[in-house]
């Protein structure tokens, strides 16, 4: 079996936990079910809470965003249960996003007319789904589509005369074969971009 370490950040609305717990706890347990690992667990401590009649007012609000937010940094994707709209969905996968996270909306109500349809992207994924079992394929697939295993990866390359001349010409001036030539170029461009 390949091993994956994949993080997904999975959030969801902890006010109407009564309406999406079995939900939340199927998307968490199908991110362990195809190898990756939740970024926060954060389901159990807000269910907590709420049977122990913990008043908002009485929560770290500080603390639960600064945890959310270094979850979406840590993580490779992000899953977000948003048919209990609240803004708390709608700005963690705005921040996700951003971070170029790709990120997947899963809703049993529709998105229109809400502030997070308005949100666009290459990044991000929306899908509505009506049970359990319709929700797991979808989650699944999107894990499947966006996990890079831990090996490194093998891919051709066709090049133009002048570009493997340009390799070649490189490869020996510096002792490095083609590969990491080219490997080297790109990790100096994704951090040109990055910065």
């Amino acid at each position: 079996m390949t091993s994956f370490t994949t993080f997904v950040h999975v959030t969801g609305s902890a006010r109407n936990m009564g309406d999406d717990l079995g939900y939340l706890r199927k998307i968490i347990k199908t991110v362990y079910a195809n190898h990756a690992m939740v970024a926060r667990e954060w389901v159990e401590p807000a269910l907590s809470r709420r049977n122990n009649n913990v008043q908002d007012e009485d929560v770290n609000w500080k603390a639960l965003l600064s945890e959310n937010m270094s979850a979406i940094e840590k993580a490779d994707l992000v899953i977000v249960e948003a048919s209990q709209y609240r803004f708390n969905q709608g700005f963690q996968a705005y921040n996700a996003i951003q971070r170029k996270k790709p990120t997947l909306i899963v809703t049993r109500s529709e998105m229109k007319d809400r502030y997070l349809s308005g949100v666009g992207g290459k990044y991000l994924t929306v899908k509505r789904y009506k049970d359990e079992n319709e929700l797991e394929a979808i989650v699944s697939k999107f894990i499947k589509q966006n996990t890079i295993a831990e090996k490194n990866l093998r891919f051709n390359l066709i090049l133009d005369r002048r570009i493997a001349k340009y390799l070649r010409d490189k490869s020996y001036e510096t002792g490095k074969n083609k590969s990491e030539i080219v490997r080297r170029l790109l990790e100096k461009e994704i951090k040109r971009r990055d910065s």
